[in-house]
């Protein structure tokens, strides 16, 4: 469950959202982190990071999981 996630698809989000309300792409990307809890987007690599060790025999118990990739996005107990 990725959250937000600087991706070459994220840029074009941005660029599209500063077409529409002419700021800048710095604020716009300040925008976006600060809705992530941990003041950032996520990168590329932490999110693969996760998806190896969720594909390696270290996770060979794991089942059934919906793990949130996010930043802290999603704040909410089940």
């Amino acid at each position: 469950m990725p959250g937000w996630t600087y991706t070459e698809r994220v840029e074009e989000l941005i660029d599209a959202r500063i077409a529409k309300s002419g700021e800048t792409k710095e604020a716009e990307i300040a925008r976006i982190n600060g809705t992530v809890p941990l003041g950032r987007m996520g990168t590329p690599e932490e999110f693969a990071n996760v998806a190896v060790f969720l594909s390696s025999p270290a996770a060979s118990f794991v089942n059934g999981v919906m793990l949130q990739v996010d930043g802290g996005i999603i704040q909410s107990t089940f």
